[in-house]
């Protein structure tokens, strides 16, 4: 890429700041977790996320980077073992060499790689946190029902800053019964997901002493290196007339903002602004859908019994 950037120019600044592409650092920063999880090294990796939109993107990211490789990169390979030679001696630029897609492939693998370890619902899960106030639990719901669309497994809530009673007296206690009425909210809304709270402190949270106390007061006898809940993100069955059906978890969705389209062995899911390529399990492979509905925040897809087309 750079040799195709400074062809006709002086290579310089501004082509090596062209190549650093939006998501790339991101993308590398997620192959490092992948790497100090195969050195096996440590017991725990825990990850402090950014806020919801950037991590949701951060997430996104390889899924969606690997779908364009697998579909474009065996074309580009044909394509400039074909035609290179007469492009790059027409048009003057240098054209990709086998070595490269050789190492767009080890990309790939890896990618794949990195999306089997974060959809591993055994070995990965995300833990969101929120505070008892109505626009964050907002925002909490809409990143839990994301990370429930792109198959991320959320095992607990956290709800921080909660303002302790007796800081609630006087001026501020008109606070203690909206808090306690969020509170609430969390906990009915969140459903089967533990919800773990946490006083705000009076001082700040540094030192082993000081985490290994918030701690005990955070998980209690929880141990919280494991999964604090079951995965239950997406079932299959099969019905006794012979359909099968694919139930997905989407807990805070809205019927009027869902959309739904299949294409061939994929299955296309969109809610507001976040969309998904779902690839289908191999037994459904070949099976036009058949019906869907949305009922209480789960989304049922109906496939036919018959196989009505073929893929490879």
């Amino acid at each position: 890429m750079k040799e195709l950037l400074t062809a006709h120019a002086n290579e310089g600044l501004e082509a090596e700041e062209l190549l650093v592409f939006p998501g790339l650092e991101e993308l590398f920063s997620l192959f490092k977790i992948l790497d100090i999880y195969q050195s096996k090294v440590y017991d725990a990796l825990i990850v402090d996320c950014a806020p919801t939109g950037e991590t949701l993107s951060l997430l996104k990211f390889p899924q969606q980077f690997a779908n364009v490789m697998e579909t474009y990169l065996p074309i580009k390979r044909k394509a400039a073992k074909v035609m290179g030679p007469a492009v790059e001696k027409v048009m003057k630029v240098p054209m990709p060499k086998e070595g490269v897609f050789d190492d767009l492939e080890v990309l790939t693998g890896k990618l794949g790689q990195l999306q089997e370890l974060m959809s591993n619902q055994e070995e990965v899960s995300l833990r969101i946190v929120t505070t008892p106030e109505k626009i964050v639990i907002r925002e909490a719901k809409h990143n839990f029902t994301c990370l429930q669309l792109f198959g991320y497994h959320v095992d607990a809530v956290m709800v921080n800053r909660i303002y302790p009673k007796q800081a609630l007296e006087g001026y501020f206690h008109k606070w203690e019964a909206l808090q306690e009425k969020n509170l609430e909210e969390i906990k009915e809304s969140f459903g089967q997901i533990p919800v773990y709270t946490l006083e705000l402190l009076c001082r700040e949270l540094r030192g082993v002493e000081m985490l290994t106390e918030t701690a005990k007061k955070l998980y209690g006898d929880k141990d919280p290196l494991s999964v604090l809940a079951p995965a239950s993100f997406m079932t299959l069955v099969r019905s006794e007339d012979g359909e099968y059906v694919l139930r997905l978890k989407l807990t805070f969705a809205e019927k009027e903002n869902l959309e739904l389209e299949q294409r061939c062995d994929e299955l296309i899911i969109a809610v507001k602004n976040e969309r998904r390529r779902l690839t289908l399990p191999d037994v459904l492979k070949g099976r036009e859908v058949a019906g869907a509905k949305f009922e209480e925040g789960e989304l049922t897809v109906v496939f036919n019994s018959e196989r009505t087309f073929y893929w490879k």
